[in-house]
């Protein structure tokens, strides 16, 4: 894992479950590292493997807003709706994707890395 060391950053963990958690977990990890800007760490995928279910996870450092978008342009992009992708902010905020529409995402994402243009202190 490599890190380009910026200014302000946030930290999350990105859950992907379903049956395709795996391969949906890979293809995400590889267009956030593509899309890596400065500040940016992507950790590796784990998998963690139930009878039940599959759970790929994702480490994420993130420096911007455009993380988001590259969130949400995957998650439109993904032709399976039976995957669950949950984003767990380092505050403890927890973003189901199919539950929010992209503003709210890059808003969320935005407070984590620019708390004083929110009135929020770190």
């Amino acid at each position: 894992m490599s890190t380009i060391v910026g200014d302000s950053v946030a930290s999350a963990s990105i859950e992907v479950a379903g049956a395709d958690a795996e391969r949906l977990a890979g293809d995400l990890h590889g267009v956030l590292e593509k899309a890596a800007e400065r500040g940016d760490t992507v950790g590796a995928v784990e998998v963690e493997r139930s009878a039940e279910v599959v759970v790929a996870i994702i480490g994420l450092v993130f420096s911007g807003v455009s993380t988001a978008k590259v969130i949400w342009d995957w998650w439109r992009a993904s032709e399976t709706t039976d995957a669950k992708v949950t984003i767990h902010l380092d505050d403890g905020t927890r973003i189901e994707l199919s539950g929010v529409d992209q503003k709210t995402l890059e808003t969320a994402l935005g407070r984590r890395v620019q708390p004083e243009l929110t009135g929020r202190g770190e």
